[in-house]
């Protein structure tokens, strides 16, 4: 057969083109659109590319919203024609429209307009972005992670109507800090999504035992139930009457697999720190694949698993930071917490502060650990005796602190006549037996002010007044109290630097890069020292310096002489940096701004070179003005971080909107987290979230070889503590630059 050579070539078949994505960008900039335009050319997600379409105003941004049913992601800018246009236009298309499906991010060159998280909120805001951020990389950042959000949603309406109810409830279960409320949200979310309220249960290892979840003998209890078993919530799983419904629970947790039953279904959840957790839902298997689908099932596990380890961590954190270590007790954070939530309800509370007399004759006599016992007992019986107080925290040593509704003047007596009572009968250690006595001082937020730390300071200046006349059993407070002629002498003379009065001074702790081991930064902290070469206690002349208002002068001079001096220490040279501490009432002072451009001015020294320190409580009420301050410390080169992250109201989510450029890890956490899991499996978070913001860490209270390694090893930016040195002069430091070990550890001799 001849062969044609000729012949035409059969045409290949092309793979179909892939429809673009569509991409509304709304900006009455035309700049803006031609920038927009020229980076993202060439960006494309699974073979599909982007079709721009342009609107530079509301209006036209309607008119193609209502020719495009599809458009992908809206870029919307916050003010055009006036300035709510962007959010007028969002609210069109989610109320008007009834359009869920686009992925709208907001863009702004006037961070001033940025929408309350309300806003967000209701909208479905995907994300905001300052337009002087967005680089072409993280633009096309933004825009992939917007496509594939509106590929899911699509996918889920079209598909699964199921999974669009799990991904739309997802929000809610991740937003729990409480592990029952968690665990409700959990069963409110099944029965969302099955259509029915099935005999429900979720069970957990106990903490104190999640690291032997292999043992057949360990705890595991009830968080939340439904149905017939909602009597069984908080128990053990031992207690619930079913027996098969115990075997299938106990077996999925101690496996970590899912049980398919005939009658039922036990969902295993796994963390990656070893936690394990266990849905039970009276449902086949077959018909819980049928109405819902196998992926929305293993998707469902999944987020469940995540949001049960981020609610066990909050949990965790907060057991460290709200609960005493020492006695299991509240710890006084935790009274703070509990002042500040009846004052958001409006309460008048009492503040009672009370101490053991004569503790230090016993616990000098029993040793430290039946010490601690002593404690645990006392409290125990404190906590009996005012089941309903709002909070009996242990704030040091043997001081308790306890909050109460308030006490009225002739109902004060009631109260003592309780304490009284509950310690008729002696407190045994052991066979050791005591009896004791409390004195307890009174503070009123009615009378004497809204802050929680001042209370507890005034219930003190009380109990201070009771131990010096050592007459009585009570004391209340009042302000007559608080002007001893002593303190208010010590006061003037910090302010005057008279002669003859005591002598303000700065002393420098090293700060170390982690690795290198070279000194970074000096942090500048106040000493008070008598004329006789005393030392006073800082802590203690710094709460006077803020209960008297003089605080911020103390701080002004303070600024001023550290800049001065360590300006003159020419050996340092230009690349070490200086830490100044601010407190809440000298950052919120009208006159800071002032106070640091005057000590800048009279040094010499360069903005970039400072590093401000702040503490979380500073961001409590959201202050624009504090915020702004900030930003100005920002803009003019310097940097903030905050101090003692963790102790406070720490808050990871606020982390990113902060104008902060780094966190300082409390010396709590890491004085024992090369002995404490608990207390490193913290650190470990604190630092991966910093990270991941872009945050630099610097770790407090390093003391030891192995700390140092570990936070190494973590990859920590920079170490402070007693390992390198404490706070020397300004003379010091010097020194310390040219002293080393072999080790490695550098110090000041």
């Amino acid at each position: 057969m001849p062969m044609d050579f000729l012949a035409k070539a059969k045409p290949v078949p092309q793979p179909p083109q892939l429809e673009p994505w569509k991409v509304l960008i709304v900006d009455d900039d035309p700049d803006v659109h031609d920038a927009t335009r020229i980076a993202l050319t060439g960006c494309e997600l699974e073979g599909r590319g982007l079709k721009l379409y342009h609107a530079k105003s509301m209006a036209e941004a309607k008119e193609i919203l209502q020719a495009e049913a599809d458009i992908a992601v809206s870029l919307v800018d916050v003010v055009m024609e006036t300035e709510t246009a962007g959010l007028d236009l969002v609210s069109w298309i989610r109320g008007d429209q009834h359009n869920h499906f686009t992925r709208l991010i907001l863009r702004t060159g006037q961070p001033g307009y940025a929408p309350q998280t309300d806003v967000i909120k209701k909208y479905e805001i995907d994300d905001y972005k300052e337009k002087a951020e967005l680089t072409r990389a993280k633009l096309i950042t933004t825009i992939i992670t917007a496509l594939r959000g509106y590929k899911l949603i699509i996918s889920i309406e079209r598909n699964r109507r199921s999974l669009k109810k799990l991904i739309k409830n997802f929000g809610v279960l991740i937003e729990k800090n409480d592990m029952r409320e968690f665990a409700a949200c959990i069963l409110e979310q099944i029965a969302n999504m099955v259509g029915i309220e099935p005999e429900a249960m979720i069970c957990a290892v106990d903490s104190e035992n999640a690291e032997t979840a292999s043992n057949n003998d360990v705890t595991i209890k009830v968080l939340a139930a439904g149905g017939a078993y909602t009597s069984c919530i908080s128990k053990s799983l031992d207690l619930v009457p079913s027996e098969d419904m115990r075997n299938t629970i106990r077996q999925c947790i101690l496996s970590g697999e899912t049980q398919k039953n005939p009658g039922n279904t036990c969902l295993s959840l796994m963390t990656r720190n070893g936690l394990r957790a266990a849905v039970f839902v009276g449902i086949p298997y077959d018909v819980l694949e049928r109405r819902l689908g196998a992926e929305v099932i293993e998707l469902f596990v999944i987020n469940t698993s995540l949001g049960y380890e981020k609610t066990a961590l909050v949990e965790h954190i907060r057991k460290l930071a709200f609960e005493d270590h020492l006695t299991g007790l509240p710890s006084y954070a935790a009274y703070r917490e509990a002042f500040h939530t009846q004052q958001a309800l409006g309460q008048q509370t009492t503040t009672v502060l009370l101490d053991i007399q004569r503790y230090k004759m016993i616990a000098h006599g029993i040793g430290d650990e039946k010490a601690a016992n002593f404690l645990k007992n006392v409290g125990q019986r404190l906590r009996k005796g005012f089941p309903k107080a709002h909070v009996l925290a242990r704030k040091e040593v043997d001081e308790f602190v306890l909050l109460l509704d308030r006490v009225k003047a002739d109902e004060i007596t009631e109260v003592v006549e309780i304490v009284e009572r509950l310690f008729d009968e002696p407190v045994a250690v052991g066979d050791n037996v005591f009896n004791i006595r409390m004195r307890l001082g009174f503070s009123n937020s009615e009378d004497h002010g809204t802050d929680p730390d001042q209370l507890s300071r005034y219930a003190s200046i009380a109990l201070n007044d009771l131990r010096q006349r050592g007459v009585g059993t009570y004391s209340v407070f009042n302000p007559s109290m608080q002007e001893i002629a002593f303190e208010r002498l010590r006061l003037t003379s910090l302010l005057t630097g008279t002669a003859g009065k005591t002598e303000f001074l700065v002393h420098y702790q090293p700060i170390l890069e982690a690795n290198s081991e070279k000194l970074y930064s000096c942090e500048a902290l106040m000493r008070f020292r008598t004329t006789a070469g005393d030392y006073l206690h800082t802590g203690r002349m710094i709460e006077a310096a803020e209960a008297s208002g003089m605080i911020i002068d103390v701080g002004a001079w303070m600024i001023k002489a550290a800049l001065s001096e360590y300006m003159s220490l020419g050996a340092l040279g230009p690349d070490i940096n200086l830490n100044l501490n601010l407190s809440p009432k000298q950052a919120q002072s009208t006159r800071i701004y002032r106070d640091i451009q005057k000590a800048l001015d009279i040094s010499g020294m360069p903005m970039d070179r400072l590093v401000f320190e702040v503490t979380e409580g500073l961001f409590l009420n959201n202050d624009r003005e504090t915020i702004a301050f900030l930003e100005w410390i920002q803009q003019q080169g310097g940097r903030v971080v905050i101090d003692d992250f963790g102790t406070g109201y720490s808050s990871f989510s606020y982390l990113r909107k902060l104008p902060v450029d780094g966190i300082k890890i409390d010396r709590a956490f890491i004085m024992h987290m090369d002995e404490d899991e608990d207390a490193l499996a913290v650190v470990k978070s604190i630092l991966a979230v910093a990270k991941a913001l872009g945050l630099t860490v610097t770790a407090e209270g390093v003391e030891t070889i192995e700390q140092r390694n570990i936070l190494r090893d973590l990859e920590c930016d920079y170490l402070q503590g007693f390992l390198y040195s404490k706070a020397v002069p300004g003379g010091e430091i010097p020194k310390f630059m040219a002293q080393s070990s072999p080790a490695g550890i550098v110090s000041v001799a």
